[in-house]
C-alpha cells in the first residue's frame, strides 16, 4: 500500500512539472509574440481615453550630418588665462595668441622731484603650456593708444591690435619652461621678464601727482599694454598667463634712497582682453571648412575663437507636428577619435556644450541645461570616449511647437580661456553621432 501511494505521488509530481513546463512555454510564447515591433495592441485601454499606447526606443545614426565651422565670434574679455605664443598644431594649423590689459596703481606713488628711473620691467606669470617646450617664442610689447573698457563685451572678431601703438616698447625671446612640483602633479609658476623702454618709465615717474590721484585718472594717461607673439614656422606652444600675476615693476632711486620699487598691476578691476589669430591653410579640415555640402568622417573642435561643429538632424522634423508622443528620455552622443586627437600629447576638453540655433540663427542653450550640469551632460566619458547630452526637454518643446529647429552647434565649454581641442567622429564615420529617444505614443 505504501509503495502504491509513493508511486502515485511521483506520477502526480511529474504531471504538475509537465503542466508547469507547458504553461511556461505558452507564457513565453505570448510574451514574444505580444512584443513584436509595430504591434499596437499591447497595452490597449491602459490609459482612459486612448485607443492604444506603446513604448519604443528610437535610435538614429549615420543620417545625422556634421560639419566643421570657424568659431570667430566669441567673447574674449576677462578670460581665465591669457594665452600668448605661436603654436603649429599638426591638425588645426597655426594659432597665435596675444592680449591687452590695463595696469592699475597699487597705491599712490611717492615720486619726489629727485626720483630717477633705474628700469621698468614687465612681469608675465604663467603656469600652463600647450604644445612644444623646445621652440623659442618671440614677444613684443606695445603701449595702448586707445581705451580698453572694463564693462565692454569684446568679441574675437575685434581688432585688438588697432588700439596699440605701432612702435614696440619692449621685446623678449625665451623658451617656455615646464617644471612639476614636488608632488609631480602640477606645474610650478614661471616668469617672463621684459625690459621696457626707459622713455615709458621716465614718463610714468614724471607724471603729475594729480594724474595719479586715482586709477580712473591714471588710466587716461597710461591706457595699458598690448603683448603679442611673432608667428613661428616650428612647432611652438601656447602659454597660459595668469592675469593676477602680471604687472609692471618700476625700479628707481632718489637723492636720499636707493633700490626703490613701485608696482603697476593687472587686477580683477582691470580690463583684460585676449586676441587670437588662426591660419587653417595647413589644417586637416581646410578643404571643407565652413560649408554644408561635403561631410568629412571627422569634425574638429577648437577653442580660442577656433572651430565649432555644426550638427543637422533632419529627422527631428518628423516629430514636431505630433502631440501624441511623450518623451521619457532623449540623448545625443558624440564619439572622440582618441587616436587622431592624441590626448597624451594634446589635452582634450573635460566638457563641451551643445547649443541649438534659434529662429534668428543665434546660439542658445537647450532647456535641459537649466536643470543641472549633471542632467544636461557634456562631460567627457573616458570609458566610452564620448560626450553625451540630455535633450529631453528640448525635444518636448519641438513636439509642442514652442521651438522649430533641427540644427545644433557643439562648442568648447571654455571658449576663451583654454586651448584644449578635440577631434570627433562625424555623422558618416565608423562610429557616427548617435541620437536615442525613449518615448510613448498614444492613439
Amino acid at each position: 500500500m505504501r509503495r502504491f501511494t509513493k508511486k502515485l505521488i511521483q506520477l502526480k509530481n511529474r504531471y504538475f512539472e509537465a503542466f508547469a513546463l507547458v504553461g511556461s512555454s505558452i507564457i513565453i510564447s505570448l510574451l514574444f509574440t505580444g512584443c513584436k515591433k509595430g504591434d499596437e495592441s499591447l497595452g490597449r485601454n491602459l490609459i482612459p481615453g486612448s485607443s492604444a499606447v506603446y513604448s519604443r526606443t528610437y535610435s538614429e545614426s549615420g543620417t545625422i550630418k556634421s560639419f566643421t565651422f570657424t568659431d570667430d565670434k566669441i567673447r574674449v574679455d576677462r578670460p581665465a588665462y591669457n594665452y600668448i605664443g605661436s603654436f603649429n598644431d599638426p591638425l588645426f594649423g597655426r594659432t597665435d595668441g596675444a592680449f591687452a590689459a590695463q595696469y592699475r596703481l597699487a597705491a599712490n606713488p611717492d615720486y619726489d622731484a629727485t626720483a630717477t628711473l633705474d628700469s621698468l620691467i614687465l612681469r608675465l606669470t604663467y603656469k600652463r603650456i600647450y604644445g612644444d617646450t623646445a621652440t623659442v617664442q618671440n614677444l613684443k610689447v606695445y603701449e595702448l593708444t586707445g581705451d580698453l573698457e572694463y564693462d565692454a563685451k569684446y568679441m574675437s572678431s575685434f581688432n585688438l591690435k588697432s588700439l596699440a601703438s605701432t612702435t614696440p616698447v619692449g621685446s623678449v625671446s625665451f623658451i617656455p619652461k615646464f617644471k612639476t612640483d614636488s608632488a609631480k602633479t602640477d606645474t610650478t609658476t614661471q616668469y617672463v621678464r621684459v625690459n621696457l623702454d626707459p622713455a615709458l618709465g621716465n614718463r610714468l615717474i614724471k607724471l603729475d601727482s594729480l594724474h595719479m590721484i586715482s586709477n580712473e585718472v591714471f588710466l587716461k594717461n597710461f591706457k595699458g599694454l598690448y603683448v603679442e607673439a611673432a608667428s613661428t614656422g616650428r612647432k611652438g606652444t601656447l602659454i597660459g598667463l595668469t592675469a593676477a600675476g602680471s604687472g609692471m615693476g618700476l625700479y628707481y632711486h632718489t637723492a636720499k634712497k636707493d633700490s626703490l620699487f613701485f608696482s603697476y598691476n593687472v587686477t580683477t578691476n582691470s580690463a583684460n582682453v585676449a586676441a587670437f589669430s588662426h591660419d587653417y591653410r595647413n589644417s586637416a579640415f581646410s578643404a571643407h571648412l565652413n560649408q554644408e555640402l561635403i561631410q568629412d568622417t571627422l569634425v574638429y573642435l577648437q577653442p580660442t575663437g577656433g572651430t565649432k561643429v555644426k550638427i543637422n538632424i533632419p529627422s527631428l522634423n518628423k516629430w514636431k507636428d505630433s502631440t501624441m508622443y511623450a518623451v521619457s528620455k532623449a540623448s545625443l552622443t558624440f564619439f572622440v577619435d582618441t587616436l587622431v586627437s592624441d590626448p597624451r600629447r594634446y589635452k582634450m576638453p573635460s566638457s563641451v556644450y551643445l547649443k541649438y540655433t534659434d529662429s534668428t540663427g543665434a546660439e542658445a542653450f537647450p532647456k535641459d541645461s537649466q536643470l543641472s550640469s549633471t542632467y544636461y551632460g557634456g562631460s567627457y566619458d573616458a570609458t566610452t570616449a564620448s560626450y553625451t547630452f540630455n535633450i529631453t526637454r528640448h525635444l518636448e518643446q519641438i513636439l509642442k511647437g514652442e521651438i522649430d529647429n533641427t540644427s545644433f552647434f557643439l562648442v568648447n565649454a571654455d571658449r576663451n580661456g583654454s586651448p584644449y581641442r578635440v577631434v570627433l567622429k562625424g555623422g558618416n564615420s565608423s562610429r557616427p553621432i548617435q541620437l536615442n529617444i525613449k518615448y510613448t505614443r498614444y492613439q
